[in-house]
C-alpha cells in the first residue's frame, strides 16, 4: 500500500463533511497514525503510516481489528532497518487505540482466525528465492511462535478447519531449471508437518471452503467439486458455475446465513458483475464497476470506483435497490479493504483537505450507526 506522493493536497478529520451541502461521510472515523504512542512523522511532511505496507485487514469482530504487513513503505533511512520487518497493529476498541507488534524479519501477507488462534503467513522471499514462515498466535498477539519455517518454499492460500487441520498452496523452484512449481498440501497437527495432496491438479484453494475435517468444496474448471484432500477422491456437485459469457472470480460465504455464492464477471465487459448462490442458483446483479462484494444476509456492500474517487454502495434488500455514499473528502486505497457485518468498512485512505498536518495517509473505519440513505 503506497500513498500518493504528489499530494500538495492530502487530509484528516474525525467527522468529515461533503459536497452539495449533503452530509455524506458522517459515519467515517479517520485515524491518524501520528497520534499512536511511539509513532512520529517520517520527516516534516510524510505521516508515520507511510512507513508501512499493509497487506491484509483482519476483523475478529467490529472492534477487534488486526492490520498485517511490514515497514517497507516510503523509505526513510534514519527510521527503517536494512531488511523489512513483519508488523502487526492490533485494536480491541474499534480503532481508538492501536498497539504495534514486531514479529521479526519479513512481511506478513495473510492471517486467519480459527478456534481462538491466529495463523499468520510471514513471507521471507528475496528475489527468486522462496522462503516463508507459518506463525501461530493468540488473537491479541501477546504470545506467538513460529510453528514452521520453509527455507525454499513460499506458503499462500492458507485455510484452516480447526487449530490442527489446514490446507495451503506451496511454491518453490526447480533447482535445475528454476521452473516455478506449485504443490497443495495439508496438515493435521497445526502446521508443524505437511503432506502433499494427491489428485489436486495444483489449482490452489483460493476458491474453496471446508465442508468436513477431510473435505473441501472448490471451483475447478467452472465446476463445483467436492474433494477429499486426504484420499484424493472427487465428486462433481455442479457441472457449470458461471453461465456462458461469464467467468467465476471467487467462492465466498455469506457471513450471516453461511450460504455460499460465486462472484461472476462478464468476459467481454468487466464492469458487468453479479453473484450467484450455489444452492438456490439465485443471481443478483451488482452496480457497474463492482470488483468486490461482501454479503451479510440481505445486506450487500462494496466499494465502486468513480473516476478518481470511490463510492460506498449498499443494499439492505438483497440487491433489489442500491444506495450510494459518495466519498469525496479522501481517496480510498483499493487494497486492502475489509468489510464486516452490516455496514462496517475498514480501509486505508489518502486525505487531501485542510492544513498540512491534516493531509496524508490515514486508516478509516465506516461505522453503520449513522447510515444516511442515498438512492443510486
Amino acid at each position: 500500500m503506497k500513498y500518493f506522493r504528489i499530494i500538495a493536497v492530502l487530509i484528516i478529520i474525525n467527522t468529515v463533511s461533503c459536497q452539495n451541502k449533503i452530509k455524506e461521510n458522517m459515519n467515517w472515523k479517520i485515524i491518524d497514525f501520528n497520534k499512536i504512542p511511539g509513532e512520529t512523522l517520517m520527516d516534516e511532511y510524510f505521516n508515520s503510516i507511510n512507513k508501512y505496507e499493509f497487506n491484509q485487514i483482519l476483523t475478529i469482530n467490529e472492534n477487534h481489528i488486526i492490520l498485517l504487513g511490514d515497514n517497507s513503505g516510503d523509505r526513510n533511512e534514519e527510521y527503517l532497518p536494512k531488511e523489512s520487518e513483519a508488523i502487526v497493529f492490533v485494536s480491541i476498541d474499534g480503532g481508538e487505540t492501536l498497539l504495534k507488534h514486531n514479529l521479526g524479519k519479513g512481511s506478513l501477507t495473510s492471517a486467519i482466525s480459527v478456534d481462538n488462534d491466529l495463523f499468520l503467513v510471514n513471507n521471507l522471499s528475496v528475489a527468486h528465492e522462496f522462503s516463508s514462515q507459518l506463525i501461530k498466535s493468540d488473537p491479541f498477539l501477546k504470545e506467538w511462535e513460529v510453528v514452521n519455517e520453509f527455507k525454499t518454499e513460499e506458503i499462500i492460500g492458507v485455510r484452516f478447519y480447526s487449530s490442527n487441520i489446514g490446507i495451503a498452496s506451496f511454491f518453490h523452484r526447480n533447482p535445475i531449471n528454476q521452473e516455478l512449481i506449485e504443490e497443495e498440501k495439508y496438515t493435521l497437527d497445526g502446521g508443524r508437518n505437511w503432506s502433499k495432496i494427491i489428485n489436486s491438479n495444483n489449482k490452489g484453494f483460493t476458491y474453496s471452503r471446508f465442508i468436513s475435517s477431510e473435505e473441501i468444496e472448490c471451483i475447478e474448471n467452472n465446476k463445483l467439486v467436492k474433494f477429499n484432500f486426504i484420499t484424493g477422491e472427487k465428486e462433481i456437485i455442479t457441472e457449470q458455475i458461471a453461465p456462458r459469457g461469464y467467468k467465476c472470480l471467487g467462492y465466498y460465504e455469506d457471513t450471516k446465513t453461511k450460504e455460499y455464492y460465486t462472484f461472476l464477471e462478464n468476459i467481454n465487459n468487466k464492469t458487468d458483475c453479479s453473484i450467484k448462490y450455489t444452492n438456490t442458483q439465485e443471481i443478483i446483479e451488482l452496480p457497474k464497476g463492482t470488483d468486490d462484494i461482501e454479503v451479510y444476509g440481505n445486506y450487500l456492500h462494496a466499494m465502486v470506483k468513480d473516476e478518481i474517487y470511490y463510492n460506498y454502495v449498499w443494499s439492505d434488500d438483497k440487491g433489489k435497490t442500491w444506495n450510494t455514499e459518495k466519498l469525496r473528502d479522501f481517496f480510498v486505497i483499493p487494497r486492502p479493504i475489509k468489510y464486516y457485518g452490516k455496514g462496517y468498512v475498514y480501509a486505508f485512505v489518502t486525505c487531501f483537505k485542510g492544513s498540512k498536518s491534516e493531509k496524508g495517509g490515514r486508516f478509516a473505519i465506516r461505522k453503520p450507526a449513522h447510515n444516511t440513505v442515498y438512492k443510486k
